[in-house]
């Protein structure tokens, strides 16, 4: 499952980016403006494949014996050192566009600075992602609006993290840890018990449908191993079916919860994992490999992606709309694509930079 993973983290990405950038299609396409709409469902999407990598590095880390110190280290660096240095990236963009700005107006604006948007207390929650306790009700994400909207689910998927790193203590009792904590998720959720809404409880049962995703895979129980005749066609055609249900209930503006589609999305994952086999040929072809790194590529900076897309984008914006007319989808294609590629530097200097030894070789295959 690394390349479906891969390729479905990157296209989380990209949808979160068209939600937070729907508005350059308002004119070009109200279809991709639609689907951009429902953008926010990426982030379900990401806290499922949390879900079902990090059930294969606890399991791994237990058959290893390994101290759960050196799991929570991993996990540190994997969210901490990229966050921080986006931070810096975000708040140097108002002074770019203004740089910018100032070669066809002539005159340079001094922008006012993030720093001054919070107090140095609110910095340290800010910076530790601590901030996300002060939320009022389930807007979670207003605690970081002043900086970057995106930086909540971070501070939920690291709590995740932390729940884990606790239950790998418990070694012979770690799965019932996490049944436990899934079924006090649930029973939060009914009782409507009065917690911070910053809390891993109120977004665990996405995580756990990772979980048992990725527990169902180590047990052996694949989809191929149920229908094992026409196994392609038959998962293509149940994904087809999905897909156009869920387009059709989006069609007729419902609303779908986060929960509701984190299963849907499993049940997809579990569906496609015979294609898996049909990745690896089409990685091995002289040219389908090439329109396949593409996706994989993608996959593999999605954190990036995701770090940094919601400010970023205006800087290709104004020069695209210099040749291109807003109307013109191209106008929308060609800002999202040049925001990718100004993504791939931080990628590969900062974020591949904290990346442990095993995950930074997992990605080097992947793109190679």
């Amino acid at each position: 499952m690394i390349l479906i993973m891969d390729i479905v983290r990157g296209l989380a990405a990209l949808w979160v980016f068209f939600y937070h950038s729907k508005q350059i299609f308002a004119q070009s396409s109200p279809l991709l403006y639609e689907l951009a709409k429902y953008g926010h469902l990426g982030v379900p999407m990401f806290f499922v494949i949390s879900g079902y990598v990090i059930a294969y590095s606890a399991e791994s880390s237990l058959s290893k014996n390994a101290s759960p110190k050196d799991f929570l280290k991993k996990r540190f660096l994997r969210i901490y050192p990229t966050f921080w240095a986006s931070i810096i990236v975000v708040i140097l963009m108002p002074y770019a566009i203004e740089f910018i700005a100032m070669f066809k107006s002539g005159t340079y604006i001094q922008p006012i600075s993030l720093l001054s948007k919070m107090s140095s207390i609110e910095w340290l929650y800010f910076v530790s992602l601590t901030k996300v306790f002060f939320s009022n009700g389930s807007n979670v994400q207003e605690q970081f609006n002043a900086i970057n909207s995106v930086y909540w689910s971070l501070a939920i998927e690291f709590q995740f993290y932390l729940l884990v790193y606790l239950a790998l203590h418990f070694k012979k009792h770690f799965k019932k840890i996490l049944l436990i904590v899934t079924g006090a998720s649930f029973l939060n959720q009914v009782l409507g018990i009065e917690l911070s809404g910053g809390l891993f409880i109120h977004y665990w049962q996405m995580f756990a449908c990772g979980l048992a995703l990725a527990y169902l895979h180590k047990g052996n129980i694949y989809f191929q191993k149920i229908v094992t005749k026409h196994t392609l066609i038959i998962s293509s055609l149940l994904n087809i079916i999905i897909l156009i249900s869920l387009i059709t209930y989006i069609d007729f503006n419902l609303t779908i919860s986060n929960f509701s589609f984190a299963v849907i999305f499993v049940l997809m994952l579990w569906i496609v994992a015979p294609f898996e086999d049909a990745l690896v040929q089409l990685k091995r072809g002289r040219i389908t490999k090439y329109f396949l790194e593409l996706f994989l590529i993608l996959g593999a900076m999605s954190y990036s992606v995701y770090l940094l897309h919601a400010k970023l984008y205006q800087i290709p914006e104004m020069f695209v709309r210099q040749i291109i007319e807003p109307s013109n989808i191209a106008y929308g294609i060609l800002t999202i694509v040049l925001t990718i590629v100004l993504c791939a530097p931080f990628y590969y200097f900062i974020e591949r930079s904290f990346m442990s030894k095993n995950y930074s070789k997992i990605h080097k295959n992947i793109i190679s």
